[in-house]
């Protein structure tokens, strides 16, 4: 969490001279970003809960899929490991997800910034996991790795470590791919022209779209800290790593001509889902 900090500060030192043109993106850009990275963030919380559902469900035990977690009724031997199936699954459809972006990169429509969003969230969302595991092996993942596993604190210190680093690295690149939206707009040699756009498409969308993921989180009140943490983990790497020169492949979209409807519409049938469906509980 120190790093990004302490990277921002060494920008504004280096930059202080440089300046970039006025429009680098718009309202458009961040608004539909927004609503694109609450509905990443929302599908895979879903798909996490799902396949821990299913983990127990593949157990014999009963289970019931509520909007923010989920419960079982029943033991069994591998009950434990089956609490990292959520995070090891999420890891995966991230990965899936990017091989599925840099498929579909050269695309003209906007929906692939849904499943750049979605790549960013399955590896985000899971990685810090395994950090927070090292500290409290009470939660899922530390179920998994100490109480089945039975993994001692100085491996598991280790792995925490391992996945801190990866966890930074992954975002370094992801912004790289972020500014890939502003070919249009920004100077991909001017590195306060990329600072400036990714605080469109990447942060502020970030923030605004956090917010908007609190109404999927209530009740109970303690659950809308999960995307605030999420972005506190990964955001900062996005945003302060975005003045690196490094080549930034162009892609086409139409990300900053309009604000689409049709993504908005979306969420709100997907807000409709969790609270009318998922809130009362759905049993497997």
């Amino acid at each position: 969490m120190l790093g990004p900090i302490v990277w921002g500060v060494l920008n504004l030192v280096r930059f202080k001279g440089i300046t970039a043109a006025n429009r680098v993106a718009n309202y458009a850009t961040i608004i539909n970003s927004a609503v694109l990275y609450a509905l990443a963030f929302n599908i895979i919380y879903f798909l996490q809960e799902l396949f821990l559902v299913l983990g127990k469900k593949a157990l014999g035990l009963k289970a019931l899929l509520y909007h923010n977690d989920h419960i079982w009724i029943g033991e069994h031997l591998k009950m434990l490991l089956m609490q990292g199936l959520g995070a090891l699954a999420i890891f995966l459809i991230g990965l899936i997800s990017l091989f599925a972006y840099k498929y579909i990169s050269d695309s003209k429509g906007t929906w692939k910034l849904l499943l750049l969003w979605m790549a960013f969230q399955g590896l985000v969302q899971s990685i810090p996991q395994v950090m927070i595991a090292a500290l409290d092996p009470e939660t899922d993942v530390g179920e998994a790795l100490v109480g089945y596993l039975k993994l001692d604190q100085t491996l598991l210190t280790l792995f925490g470590v391992v996945c801190a680093i990866a966890l930074g690295l992954i975002c370094i690149y992801f912004s790289r791919l972020f500014l890939g939206f502003g070919a249009d707009t920004v100077d991909y040699g001017n590195p306060r022209a990329k600072l400036k756009y990714i605080r469109f498409i990447a942060v502020g969308a970030a923030l605004i779209g956090s917010i908007l993921v609190v109404p999927f989180k209530i009740p109970p009140m303690r659950h809308t800290i999960a995307p605030f943490m999420v972005f506190i983990f990964s955001i900062p790497w996005v945003w302060t790593s975005a003045g690196l020169d490094v080549t930034v492949r162009p892609v086409l979209n139409g990300i900053d001509k309009k604000v689409y409807r049709l993504p908005i519409v979306f969420l709100i049938l997907l807000l409709l889902f969790f609270q009318l469906i998922l809130a009362k509980g759905v049993e497997f």
